[in-house]
């Protein structure tokens, strides 16, 4: 372990090109390296505008990365390696630039069946 307020591996990625013949499309990765996943009960629902038909994003977990990761959008994908195993396909639904321990990129992502 290198780092250990980021103690955990992930990967940051998008699906471009996809087709009905080819789903999976061409693979763009977007970071690669260290980062900290975390669960929280005060990310599980929150409010994503202020519109009347009550849109609400379910998060499952919150990534940090140092470093600012730049062309990251809501629907890229994340791979995250912890001690446990491999989360595949967290899906993220809101990111942010924090102060973190100096310049760092926080995802709220959900697991893929959301």
């Amino acid at each position: 372990m290198k780092n250990p307020r980021f103690p955990h591996q992930c990967k940051v990625y998008r699906r471009e090109e996809a087709t009905s013949f080819n789903p999976e499309g061409k693979l763009v990765t977007l970071y690669e390296g260290e980062c900290r996943k975390s669960a929280s009960n005060n990310i599980r629902t929150f409010n994503t505008g202020s519109n009347t038909t009550g849109k609400v994003d379910i998060a499952d977990y919150r990534i940090s990365v140092p470093g600012v990761v730049k062309g990251v959008k809501k629907g890229d994908l994340i791979d995250v390696t912890d001690l446990i195993g491999t989360e595949k396909e967290l899906r993220i639904v809101l990111l942010n630039a924090t102060q973190l321990c100096g310049e760092g990129t926080e995802f709220i992502c959900n697991i893929p069946s959301n």
